[in-house]
This record gives C-alpha cells, structure tokens and sequence, in this order.
C-alpha cells in the first residue's frame, strides 16, 4: 500500500504516456465549485506502436500475450490515492478509459517526491490551469519504480532522460530503432485537452488564444512530438 502511494503519480503518467501515443486520445478536466476536478481520459494506441511495445515487453515478461494495459492494476493504482469515483476499462485492440475525481489541492495527501496531482492541474475560484515542464517530467520519470521504468525507456524521449533534442531529431532516433510506421504514427499522434468551468459558470477567457473554445468548454490540442520533445513550460487554462 505504502509503495503504491509513493508510486502513484508517476503510474498515473506513464499510463497517460502510453495512452498519448495513440492515433486517438482526449483527456478531459471538468472543475468543481470547491476546487476539485473531475478527469476523463481515453485513448486507442496505434497499430504499429501496440504491437511494438506487445512484443517487447512480451519476451521481457514471458508472456507475448499480455495486454498493454492492466484494468485490475490501475483501478487499485487509482483507488489507493487521491483519487475517488474510480472508473477504468480497457479493450483488445490496446484502447483505455480511465478516470476520477481529484480533491482540491490542500486535500492531496499522495505524491511522487515533492510533486503532487496540483503541480499539473489547479483549479482555483475562478480559473483552472494544466500545467507540464521539462523539470517535473523529468522528475516524475525518475520516480518510476524499477519494474516499470523499461516501458518509459522504450520511448527514449529527451524530456524524460533530460537530454536537449529538436523533433526532427527525435523522429528520427524513433524510426532508426522502430521503423518508419511507428515514426509516423508517434508523428500524427495528439491528445485533446479538453477543460471545462463548474457548472453554471462560463468560460470568459481560455489561453493558449488558439484554443477552440466555447462558453461550455476549452479545447487545446497537443501534438505527441511537442510533449516528448518539451524544452519550456507550457500550461493551457481557462478563466470563468
């Protein structure tokens, strides 16, 4: 209980890693009038990079037949945190859904070193930010425990091994090892954030102005090269 505690923001981003390195994939924050916020995220992996990572952690493991994901095991990851209202669900062709309620920051008790779940998502009275560095993602990939740091090394992304790479550069260190399918796929890949204010309120402003927004919701689109090549803080929020 104790390790899946210490754990536990780092297994919630290596599953969304996983998850953001499909052709499909959405995350969804919606803010509570008392800070919380509530998360939806779902994803279907491409074809190319699931039979990639099936096959490797296959021989590493012993067992070619294993799915990527485990529902079992992220629902208890989930349910053993800050997280409440667990809902997890996994398919055969590699898709996940996955989500819950996270308190208001001065509720969070879970954490991966100093970081916790409101270093990356805050919502205050009046505005909600989602927020990733360089530094916190190279910490958090550092707080990986053994057994599951070989998944995240398979993508050998600057961000997380701290090294300076351009995308050209990273696309392609990934077809030289992988292939060109799995470049390409990682190359048109994307998740949609999707923020959206409490209910009743509306959102007044929504940054990056390039967001699609509406009164209901904020849409930022983040492209899958940009994340795992990240050299500068980058935060999407909403105001209402």
């Amino acid at each position: 209980m104790k390790n899946r505690g210490k754990y536990l923001y780092s297994t919630v981003f290596l599953i969304a890693l996983l998850g953001f390195s499909g052709c499909t994939s959405t995350l969804k924050v919606a803010a509570g009038t008392d800070g919380s916020a509530d998360m939806e995220f779902t994803s279907s992996m491409g074809t190319a990079l699931s039979d990639t990572i099936k096959a490797i952690t296959g021989k590493m493991e012993g067992n070619s037949s294993r799915g990527i994901f485990s529902e079992d095991s992220i629902r208890s990851t989930l349910a053993d945190s800050d997280f409440s209202a667990v809902k997890v669900s996994t398919g055969k062709d590699s898709s996940l859904s996955a989500g819950g309620t996270l308190p208001p920051a001065e509720k969070q008790t879970h954490a991966t070193g100093s970081l916790r779940a409101a270093d990356f998502i805050y919502t205050s009275s009046s505005k909600m930010t989602l927020t990733v560095t360089p530094e916190n993602l190279f910490t958090m990939a550092q707080g990986l425990p053994e057994d599951t740091k070989s998944y995240l090394e398979l993508f050998m992304a600057p961000v997380f091994s701290g090294e300076k790479m351009t995308k050209d550069e990273y696309r392609m260190l990934i077809a030289s090892i992988y292939g060109e399918n799995i470049a390409k796929e990682l190359e048109s890949s994307a998740i949609d954030v999707t923020l959206i204010p409490p209910k009743g309120k509306s959102i007044k402003k929504s940054s990056p102005a390039n967001a699609e927004s509406s009164a209901s919701k904020a849409v930022f689109s983040i492209p899958l090269l940009d994340f795992l090549t990240l050299g500068t803080q980058k935060s999407y929020s909403i105001e209402w």
